[in-house]
């Protein structure tokens, strides 16, 4: 992956290529016309997860036969979140790399699992609203600079406030990872300021993760033919849930909390970058308002 926009390459691995046995089902949604239930539109792939972090860990294909890039569309994280909202489990989550963020395959995916760990910093992050928007806020009590989003009851609107930023983010050339799970509201009074433990009420409305970071050329894969692989990466699961998955036992049993939050902090765009992102989303608010 050289470019955060890229081609989709039918010569290149995509998942229209994965084994039929592999495919589990395919989502759609439904209308009622004159009574009668009927499909609409292309199904959406749901297919197994060859190489599994949790339990249940599938992977979502928006219209693959469309042959789309890995660039997130309007449709289909509106897509992601009705599907979370349809899920009873409270660790049912989504995550999602963009090009140059460790996104390895460049057609449009995203990665569902669940995860039932209580401690997930993702879960009670803080937020307060960026200045002029509406539904999108920065995040705080996190250990890198990022921005969340809320579903109250409208998943349109709540996607069009995501790619809104996600836009900006392409415009600007900045990657980033992407996660949603249930959580309170960012404007909680009562969630914790420790992220390391979960507040007493259940998770009431879906939250969505966004962060921008710097950019990852190449593949995972790159770094263990040169060398012996880092003892992690930081990608969607590290950056926005908060989850840290390790390469072997050794690793885990050593490494400690200061040395993971230096591996992730070196990923975040700098005070400035971030700042320069919210003052251009601040003012495309103003001036659309």
């Amino acid at each position: 992956m050289q470019m955060l926009v890229q081609p989709f390459d039918p010569n290149q691995f995509n998942f229209n290529r994965v084994k039929e046995k592999e495919v589990l089902f395919e989502v759609r949604r439904r209308r009622k016309d004159e009574g009668q239930d009927t499909a609409e539109g292309e199904g959406h792939m749901i297919a197994v997860n060859v190489s599994p972090i949790d339990r249940g860990h599938v992977l979502l294909v928006p219209e693959p036969s469309s042959c789309l890039p890995q660039v997130m569309t309007l449709s289909s994280l509106q897509l992601c979140l009705e599907l979370v909202s349809l899920s009873g489990h409270s660790g049912f989550c989504m995550v999602a790399n963009s090009l140059l963020a460790y996104a390895s395959v460049n057609h449009l995916h995203y990665h569902f699992l669940y995860i039932d760990h209580p401690h997930l910093p993702a879960r009670t992050l803080g937020g307060r609203e960026v200045n002029g928007t509406r539904g999108c806020y920065q995040l705080t009590r996190h250990y890198v600079r990022g921005f969340g989003f809320q579903l109250d009851s409208d998943p349109q609107s709540c996607a069009r406030a995501i790619f809104q930023v996600v836009s900006l983010l392409l415009v600007s050339g900045v990657p980033y990872n992407i996660a949603m799970l249930r959580g309170p509201p960012f404007s909680d009074p009562h969630a914790p300021s420790d992220p390391r433990h979960p507040p007493s009420a259940p998770p009431s409305l879906v939250r969505t993760i966004l962060i921008p970071r710097k950019p990852v050329l190449g593949l995972k894969q790159l770094y263990q033919r040169v060398g012996p692989p880092p003892p992690l990466f930081a990608a969607s699961c590290e950056l926005a849930l908060g989850l840290i998955p390790v390469m072997d036992m050794e690793t885990y049993a050593t490494i400690t909390e200061e040395e993971i939050v230096a591996i992730l902090k070196e990923q975040e765009l700098t005070e400035d970058e971030f700042s320069a992102l919210v003052d251009k989303l601040s003012s495309y608010n103003e001036t659309k308002s």
